[in-house]
């Protein structure tokens, strides 16, 4: 069993659109797998959408409160990166561009989508700043 974070808009959900910005998302979407089988699909809300500093640090307490061990994301400030990092949450590089969430499954499923390295994820190459 494994469960993955995805950043989505409200309501959440698998038909939902997937949010570029992890700390100011509405919604987790988490998504349980067994094997190449969904099994649960559950929405959260991003209380730290709302916060003025450390939103993408408090986004990821909140996902690993929910046991999230993946989480796929376009974009990812330093400090998240560092605290996902630390948490053991392994980082799967999502699309710049708003496709449902069923969509980002598919892509995971086929194995279309590049893991972030711990090592790029501490360079902060998810970060919106940093990216050519």
């Amino acid at each position: 069993m494994e469960i993955i974070a995805i950043p989505s808009f409200t309501p959440g959900g698998l038909n939902e659109h997937f949010h570029l910005e992890f700390g100011k998302c509405e919604t987790f979407t988490l998504i349980t797998l067994e094997g190449d089988e969904i099994t649960e699909v559950k929405v959260i809300e991003n209380s730290a959408a709302e916060e003025h500093s450390s939103r993408g640090k408090q986004a990821a307490q909140i996902i690993k409160s929910y046991r999230a061990e993946k989480l796929i994301v376009s974009e990812l400030g330093p400090n998240a990166s560092a605290l996902i990092n630390s948490l053991d949450i392994k980082v799967y590089r999502g699309p710049d561009e708003e496709i449902t969430l069923k969509e980002i499954v598919k892509l995971y499923f086929k194995g279309n989508l590049k893991t972030v390295s711990p090592n790029d994820l501490n360079k902060g190459v998810l970060n919106k700043n940093k990216k050519k």
